[in-house]
């Protein structure tokens, strides 16, 4: 009879561990358990970042304190990278003058987050190799360079759409691509009121703000040639009529955000527009169903493992096991 009961007690242990055991096997799984690759959603973007002297103007706030331009743009992008499911693959690069110059590739972000973001965070206005800021001619040459890539990544093109020097209403930069051959979005940085642009030397020391007299007020394509017999040389229209210089406004010193212009370079190209007000607002933007690629891409899925053993916790402690 004693040794009947004890062996009807060490079956009836054995069944108490039972849960307890396959709980913790359920959890080292979880933890060492490999991402598989299954059919998901990615995307691919080279983001272009305008580093001319108008982005740093301060006309944001993060955490209660004046921020500039630049810095809210990379603290957005900084945040917008955690919602990119992994697949996905990011580039950085820099536009100044009417240039680009990519700094980073799009590589996949997951596996290089931290190095993706180390070189975010070093992307500075002293990085700039030219005063002007040609944004019309930087948007259409990283479309172009981006036009050559197979399979292509969109671009999202960072600025606050300061022309400098100003463009004449009637004689724009012309697109001559293909709309909507390179996706993406144009995201518009800065406020609506114009602020002072601060100046800095060449060791990034600050020297106050820039002043009237020392920015050009007056767009350079309508100032003609000088050195002819009969004076300068005027611009000329289609029809060859002189095209009138367009009158100084006198605020080019100062900056706002440029949303009609950026809003009309958008329509030419077929990208999309977004005015950065919130990082949410950046990383919905990118994650938007027109950049999506459907492949093949490294799923985490060792929370299956976890969740079974955490329900074979609760079956094991369970109220009515206790009585």
């Amino acid at each position: 009879m004693i040794a009947g009961a004890r062996t009807l007690l060490a079956r009836a242990r054995s069944r108490q561990t039972r849960p307890l055991a396959l709980a913790t096997a359920l959890f080292a799984l979880a933890a060492v358990m490999p991402p598989l690759s299954l059919p998901g959603r990615s995307y691919s973007h080279m983001v272009v970042i305008d580093i001319t002297q108008s982005m740093n103007t301060r006309d944001y706030e993060l955490d209660g304190k004046p921020i500039d331009r630049l810095h809210y743009a990379r603290y957005a992008l900084a945040e917008s990278l955690r919602t990119l499911p992994c697949g996905s693959s990011v580039g950085w690069g820099v536009f100044a003058e009417y240039r680009l110059l990519a700094l980073m590739t799009p590589v996949e972000v997951c596996g290089n987050y931290h190095e993706l973001l180390a070189t975010l965070a070093n992307i500075d206005t002293q990085m700039s190799w030219a005063g002007a800021s040609e944004v019309s001619k930087g948007l259409f040459s990283s479309i172009r360079a981006l036009k050559e890539l197979d399979p292509g990544p969109s671009l999202v093109f960072v600025t606050d759409g300061h022309e400098a020097p100003p463009l004449h209403p009637k004689i724009r930069p012309s697109f001559d691509g293909e709309p909507g051959r390179v996706k993406g979005v144009i995201v518009g940085t800065g406020g609506s009121t114009l602020s002072p642009i601060p100046k800095f030397d060449p060791d990034g020391r600050p020297l106050g703000y820039w002043r009237a007299d020392e920015v050009s007020q007056q767009d350079t394509a309508t100032r003609g040639r000088t050195g002819s017999s009969e004076g300068n040389e005027a611009m000329v229209d289609e029809t060859g009529k002189a095209v009138a210089q367009a009158t100084a406004g006198g605020t080019e010193h100062l900056s706002s955000l440029k949303a009609p212009h950026l809003r009309d370079l958008a329509a030419q190209t077929g990208m999309n527009y977004l005015s950065l007000a919130e990082p949410s607002s950046l990383a919905e933007a990118l994650t938007h169903p027109d950049f999506a690629r459907m492949q093949s891409v490294p799923t985490r899925v060792g929370w299956l493992p976890a969740l079974l053993g955490i329900l074979c916790l609760l079956w094991e402690f369970r109220p009515d096991r206790r009585r």
